[in-house]
């Protein structure tokens, strides 16, 4: 597998993030779930797919749903989820340990579970049990499969009651997509270069596009990435920029999110000038939270893979996963 080749496939299929959005949620709105008025949701899920957890409770907590929203990664299922509770388990390839033994826990305890994947395990799973299940596309790499798994996701909450997001508001999300060009992320990535640590900031419900550009670093680029997340990180991150460090740093802040993240961001434009590295500057657009949500996280996908381009490797490859999958399965619990 060439490099070049490797960037190519990968940007190629982030562009298509628009139309994975808009598709899946469509025809998650189609499935056949209870409507119900939950206790509680939960979503479980781990990495490229887990993150999409992260993303509905960002959006849960800036409109104020009423329903609490839990995130779990791991295995199992925390004790106080009760019968009462609507646990929506997300994998893409459905064959992800942890999911499944949280689908299937939740099951024992006589929760509403459904899932959202593009087929194995907890596909079949699904399906044995005639439990809501949102089919989402096979064959894309998970993390580029963003768009279809939060408009699958979003979908299926919806199906079951739990109104996040308005139509207007995922369409709007898919414009903010498609008005992000390739060529913002080959900047930014030729910006910030190859450097030791790559230090990205958010604030807010911004916090969410600094996690996942920080996964997007580590996957698709291979570099040290870490996150600071304010007004928290001001209390403790923050220190270690008191004093200059002889480790090559790229910036990245991801601006926005409200009047105290404004503050927070012109505070922190000068501690990280002050470092004497580079600093990029991105903020998120889009009419709405989704759409802004969506729309900075698809830039860094793509300053990933520009990234990995400038440091001669092929962004697909994440081989070093496969250990951890052999050792479950060494253990009987693949």
């Amino acid at each position: 597998m060439s490099v070049g080749e490797g960037v190519s496939v990968m940007l190629k299929f982030y562009g298509t993030w628009p139309d994975q959005l808009l598709g899946s949620y469509r025809e998650a709105l189609n499935v056949k779930a209870p409507r119900i008025m939950p206790q509680g949701v939960l979503l479980c899920g781990m990495g490229g797919s887990g993150v999409t957890a992260d993303y509905v409770l960002a959006l849960a907590a800036a409109k104020g749903l009423r329903v609490p929203v839990f995130v779990h990664k791991g295995e199992g299922l925390p004790p106080w989820v009760t019968r009462d509770y609507l646990v929506i388990a997300i994998s893409y390839s459905g064959n992800t340990y942890e999911t499944l033994s949280c689908a299937r826990e939740a099951r024992s305890r006589g929760a509403l579970v459904g899932s959202v994947t593009s087929g194995g395990k907890l596909g079949q799973w699904a399906k044995e049990n005639g439990l809501p299940l949102a089919l989402i596309e096979p064959n894309y790499y998970p993390r580029t499969a963003l768009g279809m798994l939060i408009g699958a996701a979003l979908g299926l909450l919806k199906a079951s009651g739990v109104d996040l997001v308005s139509d207007a508001e995922v369409r709007a999300a898919a414009e903010a997509l498609r008005s992000t060009s390739t060529e913002e992320g080959r900047v930014i990535a030729n910006a910030i270069g190859d450097r030791d640590v790559y230090i990205i900031a958010g604030c807010g419900p911004f916090e969410i596009i600094a996690h996942r550009w920080r996964q997007e670093l580590s996957e698709n680029a291979k570099v040290i990435a870490k996150t600071e997340f304010y007004p928290e990180s001001a209390h403790n991150d923050l220190v270690a920029w008191q004093v200059l460090h002889k480790l090559r740093r790229g910036f990245v802040l991801i601006e926005g999110g409200g009047r105290l993240c404004s503050v927070i961001a012109n505070m922190l434009r000068g501690v990280y000038e002050g470092q004497g590295d580079v600093t990029v500057r991105v903020t998120p657009r889009g009419e709405g939270l989704l759409a802004q949500l969506l729309q900075g996280s698809l830039l860094g996908g793509y300053v990933s893979v520009y990234l990995a381009h400038l440091r001669g490797i092929d962004p697909r490859t994440t081989e070093i996963t496969g250990k951890y999958k052999r050792a479950l399965e060494e253990a009987g619990l693949g």
